[in-house]
């Protein structure tokens, strides 16, 4: 008759963890705080902060005052370029993982017979 016991109690064990999984379940996904924006438009005072940075930065370009008279210099104008062209090279083998010739593909330890 007490066989009966251990089983009832395993049964009575999952029935209260289910309970309690689908109970946090449910508590964690009816919480009443309101869900993070996940579009891309914030909001508007977002969107109107954003806008007046965009005015302030393309003022601050618009007011650059670029000085032309340095590229008439006559020591600007007898600056030279050295600079080398690097021709286009082919890097690496077509198949990395292949093997390489002249190279064995056994260990030394195989190689002995050990």
């Amino acid at each position: 008759m007490n066989n009966n016991k251990p089983a009832a109690n395993k049964s009575m064990i999952w029935i209260l963890i289910i309970i309690a999984v689908v109970g946090l379940g449910y508590y964690y996904f009816s919480s009443n705080s309101t869900p993070a924006s996940t579009s891309l438009v914030g909001t508007d005072s977002a969107t109107a902060a954003a806008g007046v940075r965009v005015l302030n930065l393309l003022n601050q370009v618009q007011s650059l005052q670029i000085d032309t008279k340095l590229f008439k210099d006559a020591g600007f104008n007898t600056l030279v370029d050295y600079s080398v062209v690097i021709p286009p090279v082919n890097v690496g083998r077509p198949n990395p993982f292949a093997p390489i010739p002249g190279f064995s593909t056994q260990s030394a330890g195989t190689a002995n017979g050990r």
